[in-house]
């Protein structure tokens, strides 16, 4: 699936992963093809 222009909401949600995982003190990966 297609999301956002040029990925730019897909950049946010990791963004937003990756600070969760640091508050949560672990580590997630986010794909999106």
């Amino acid at each position: 699936r297609v999301i956002g222009k040029q990925g730019r909401i897909a950049k946010a949600i990791r963004t937003v992963m990756r600070s969760a995982a640091t508050k949560n003190n672990c580590r997630v990966s986010v794909e999106i093809d």
